[in-house]
């Protein structure tokens, strides 16, 4: 009778054992979905200006003075013309100027004493004003044969040199003006088409390592090339930005993403079904809780969309479900053991 006795209560004892086994699990905690989505394009920093300086007049060359990768400054002489032929003009045109000046001052007297009609007299002054004009078109002339950077840069081309002729407007010289520069990068079609999407700009670039450099969107070409890229180009929010004419860079796009404030992701691994709905395990005060989760699509990670259910301070079983039940007490491990390696259970 008391062998009988012992095996019994040795037997519930087991059982007792059993239902306080405290099973170890890992946890994670769900992961909120950005509302903003980051692109990351090739972009290289171009000049922003190239100037193709040439005279206002015609004439023959007299001297250049730059050679192509001088840096000039704003106002620097580049070239000048030959004026010996435009000082002529401007002298002709001064002598018939004081020529009728000094005749007009002799109208002038006669007219007061009614010696002249007035329309005589009026036409006089008007031919004066004339001349005034053409004397001044002269020497505007004369500064013209004069080609000075309009800002400072360093000078790409030079393509006429001395005695040689040019036109008015001929590009003489290209000025590059490094004070300003753009970024170009091309987009894809698929972010084409969300251009109303887009936020931010910025860029960064192995030369200036840890810093994003703020960008302001200038434009967008409507026609793509033969890549079916479309060329977007911006300029730095800070003209002093450090950035040169050359440099390779990562263009950073932040794009406005419309998903739902309570929509988080947690891995598959830790999502399982029951009779068509679909679960968590959550971990509440050391004990198993089972969960029902409404999911949506999957991220480009791999990761499953919770669209209800969750919040991101809720523990979630991650390694372990299969062998829990309802109310079960839990362990969380925080790392792999060394006889559980790669964490499973």
């Amino acid at each position: 009778m008391t062998a009988i006795m012992l095996f019994v209560s040795c037997k519930n004892g087991i059982q007792d054992v059993q239902k306080e086994t405290v099973k170890n699990v890992k946890t994670i905690h769900p992961v909120r979905i950005e509302s903003t989505l980051t692109k990351t394009l090739p972009g290289v920093v171009k000049v922003s200006e190239e100037i193709k300086l040439g005279f206002k007049t015609a004439g023959q060359i007299a001297n250049v003075y730059v050679k192509e990768g001088d840096y000039v400054r704003e106002g620097s002489i580049i070239a000048e013309l030959d004026k010996k032929d435009y000082l002529l003009q401007l002298e002709a045109s001064r002598i018939q100027y004081n020529q009728l000046k000094s005749e007009v001052e002799r109208m002038k007297k006669l007219h007061e004493r009614n010696s002249i009609s007035g329309n005589d007299y009026e036409k006089a002054l008007a031919g004066l004003d004339a001349l005034a004009v053409q004397v001044q078109a002269n020497k505007n002339t004369i500064d013209y044969t004069v080609l000075r950077a309009p800002a400072s840069g360093y000078v790409q081309a030079v393509n006429f040199v001395k005695s040689e002729m040019v036109n008015t407007g001929t590009a003489v010289v290209t000025l590059i003006d490094v004070s300003l520069v753009k970024v170009e990068t091309e987009l894809p079609a698929s972010l084409f088409m969300r251009q109303g999407d887009f936020i931010s700009y910025s860029c960064r670039t192995n030369l200036l390592p840890d810093k994003d450099i703020p960008l302001n969107f200038i434009g967008i070409n409507k026609k793509s090339n033969s890549s079916q890229l479309y060329k977007m180009n911006f300029v730095p929010e800070n003209n002093k930005s450090e950035l040169a004419p050359g440099m390779n860079v990562e263009v950073i796009i932040s794009i406005n993403e419309s998903h739902e404030d309570n929509s988080y992701t947690l891995p598959a691994k830790s999502i399982f079904s029951e009779k068509g709905k679909s679960y968590v395990w959550i971990v509440e005060n050391n004990t198993a809780k089972q969960r029902e989760v409404i999911i949506g699509s999957v991220d480009n990670a791999g990761r499953v969309i919770i669209l209800s259910g969750i919040s991101e301070k809720d523990e979630v079983v991650e390694a372990g479900i299969r062998v829990l039940e309802e109310n079960d007490k839990v362990n969380i491990i925080s790392k792999p053991s060394a006889t559980n390696k790669g964490g499973l259970i």
